[in-house]
């Protein structure tokens, strides 16, 4: 594996203003919860828009910055030690693909190519030639668009700085000026947690499954230690879209965080309130100063989590008991109603911990740290139905 360094001070960011838009309780809910979803619809260029005003390095300059540090670092990878086996997903921002680096399976995450650039690929694909979008022929500055290199750029620069068990481990990159940017990370062959729920309750021809306890814990301890190391850093990392989607495992059953995305990082001010505003993240994780589009901190993470431990633990999506549409959840909130789900349907160990993660008051939600103390205490503490062994 490639070394990655621990260099923080690369992944400085310079803070925008604090933007706080309370909700107007004249306003009508709908007026509310529309203007929610619009900001929610439009967030990757509203996120675009944040990194102009907050970096001042220009792509080519952070470019150029990054070959260095790669260089320096040892995870500077060429294209040519890379090769591309299937496109994985794809999406409006970029695509991830299957490669194998040196032997090893990896993913490597590229910004979206324009249309003629795609249709390219696709006759080269058609014509029975190797199918690769990355090699057809070097991408052009003006082809690409720029905001979203510079968001890629950007999450190279903070992946490289991380190193942790519990996230999804960056290999490397290839940053050569002859050809497109492309981010390498570890490849998770169990899928990720929504996906692995859908095909437990396939395989057990069931509407709710959920895990073995024990395993249960195992998850929720990686993803309390991986935000844990994120919080506490000097300029805490903020993952503001926590969700089973972004939970991978391995092919041995363990779970990393992935999607450490770019514009997550920012720098504190004063009374730890951070600046960043609503309308990023998945509607149905989404805290509710998020959704109301007021200043948030890590805070927002316990909220989410507090909600993947309710999926874990229950084997329902959370809100189920209101609607499969997260709309209205929103527009509860928008109403200045806090909804929660029930937590009888979980495990009474977890339940509390849930709660507490979930309070309305954002500062009264424990610490990443402070919960993984509380887990593995449960874990060690927990006795099997019908054992009779007795613990010491």
């Amino acid at each position: 594996m490639a070394a990655v360094s621990d260099n923080t001070e690369d992944a400085h960011v310079e803070a925008p203003e604090v933007v706080d838009i309370p909700m107007n309780p004249k306003d009508s809910a709908d007026s509310a919860v529309n203007a929610t979803l619009s900001t929610a619809a439009s967030s990757d260029e509203k996120t675009a828009a944040e990194l102009h005003k907050a970096y001042s390095t220009s792509t080519a300059g952070r470019r150029t910055r990054l070959i260095g540090l790669a260089e320096d670092s040892r995870w500077k990878l060429r294209r040519e030690e890379l090769q591309m086996q299937r496109e994985l997903s794809r999406t409006l921002k970029s695509s991830l693909y299957l490669a194998t680096w040196k032997g090893t399976d990896v993913v490597m995450k590229c910004v979206e190519v324009p249309e003629t650039y795609d249709r390219t690929a696709e006759k080269r694909k058609a014509s029975n030639e190797a199918f690769d979008p990355t090699a057809s022929r070097p991408l052009h500055a003006s082809e690409v668009n720029q905001d979203l290199l510079e968001e890629l750029l950007h999450e190279i620069e903070l992946l490289s700085s991380l190193r942790h068990p519990d996230l999804v481990l960056f290999i490397g990159a290839c940053l050569d000026k002859d050809s497109p940017v492309m981010c390498v990370t570890e490849y998770m062959p169990g899928g990720d947690l929504e996906r692995h729920f859908m095909a437990m309750r396939r395989k057990h021809q069931t509407n709710v499954w959920r895990p073995p306890f024990p395993q249960i814990m195992e998850w929720c301890l990686a993803v309390a230690r991986g935000l844990s190391f994120l919080h506490s850093r000097e300029e805490p990392i903020i993952h503001r879209d926590l969700k089973p989607l972004n939970l991978l495992l391995t092919k041995h059953g363990e779970m990393k965080i992935a999607d450490l995305g770019i514009s997550k990082m920012m720098a504190a001010v004063a009374g730890d309130v951070y600046t960043m505003t609503g309308g990023v993240g998945s509607w149905l994780y989404m805290a509710p100063e998020v959704v109301r589009h007021q200043a948030y901190n890590e805070k927002a993470d316990i909220y989410a989590f507090a909600l993947i431990m309710y999926f874990m633990s229950s084997g329902r999506h959370p809100f189920h008991e209101i609607s499969k549409d997260p709309e209205l959840v929103l527009r509860e909130y928008a109403k200045g109603n806090e909804p929660r789900p029930n937590p009888v349907e979980c495990h009474l160990q977890l339940r509390q911990l849930m709660a507490e993660s979930w309070h309305v008051d954002k500062m009264s939600r424990p610490s990443a740290q402070r919960i993984a103390i509380q887990l593995r205490e449960a874990a060690d503490n927990y006795t099997p139905p019908g054992c009779l062994c007795k613990r010491y």
